[in-house]
C-alpha cells in the first residue's frame, strides 16, 4: 500500500492532538483547526521552552547538553554541507548562504539538514526563498525549533519519491537501526521505485 498524503495528515493530526492535549489545547475549536494551524499553536508554546524533559522517561543514562556553535564554526559546518560547487555557482550565493546559516542559530542539526537541503540550490531565487521561509519560522537557538528546520529540509527534497521513502522510515520505532537493503526492498515492493526495473 502506498503512503498517501491523507494518511500522513491523519497520523500528524493524531500526534498533534496528543501534544495539544498535554499543552492545554483540548477545546473543540482547536480540534477543528487544520494541521498547519495546530502546528503554529504548538510551536507558539514550545518555542519559549529551554528544553523538554524526556531523557529520564526514556531511560537515558547520561544527559548531554549540545551547545550551539560560534558563528565562525557554524559557517564552516554549513559550507561543508552545501559544498564548494553550489557556493561558487553564483557570486551572490555566498552572502545569501551566510544569511541562511545565521538563521540556524548555531544549531548543528539545523546547519547540517538545511546545508544538505541547499546543496543542490544554485539560483539566487532558491536562496532568497530559503531565507524568507526561515524568517517565517522566527528561529532562535532553542532545541524545540528543530522541527521547522527538518520540515524545510523535507520540503526541499527533489521529488515525491524521495519524500515517500523518507516518510516510510517513520514507520520504524525511535532509535531503530534501519537496514538500508531491506528498506530498499520494501520501497520496491510498495511501488515507490517503479521507474527502476530491478532492486540493484
Amino acid at each position: 500500500m502506498l503512503l498517501s498524503g491523507r494518511w500522513c495528515l491523519k497520523i500528524t493530526g493524531k500526534i498533534q492532538d496528543r501534544i495539544g492535549g498535554n499543552l492545554g489545547f483540548s477545546d473543540d475549536s482547536w480540534k477543528h483547526k487544520s494541521v498547519e494551524e495546530k502546528a503554529v499553536d504548538i510551536y507558539g508554546v514550545l518555542r519559549n521552552k529551554k528544553f523538554v524533559e524526556v531523557c529520564g522517561e526514556m531511560g537515558a543514562r547520561k544527559k548531554i547538553k549540545v551547545e550551539c556553535l560560534e558563528s565562525e564554526k557554524a559557517w564552516e559546518l554549513f559550507q561543508d554541507e552545501v559544498g564548494y560547487e553550489t557556493l561558487n555557482s553564483h557570486p551572490d550565493i555566498p552572502n545569501l548562504a551566510k544569511q541562511v546559516a545565521e538563521r540556524c542559530g548555531g544549531l548543528p542539526l539545523a546547519l547540517i539538514t538545511i546545508g544538505r537541503a541547499m546543496a543542490c540550490k544554485k539560483t539566487l531565487g532558491e536562496w532568497k526563498y530559503a531565507i524568507e521561509m526561515l524568517k517565517r519560522c522566527a528561529l532562535s537557538k532553542m532545541e524545540n525549533e528543530v522541527f521547522p528546520l527538518l520540515k524545510f529540509s523535507y520540503d526541499n527534497l527533489p521529488n515525491a519519491t524521495m519524500k515517500s521513502c523518507l516518510l516510510y522510515c517513520c514507520l520504524h520505532p525511535e532509535d531503530y537501526c534501519i537496514p538500508k537493503k531491506r528498506s530498499v526492498e520494501y520501497w520496491f515492493c510498495e511501488g515507490l521505485l517503479n521507474k527502476f526495473d530491478r532492486i540493484s
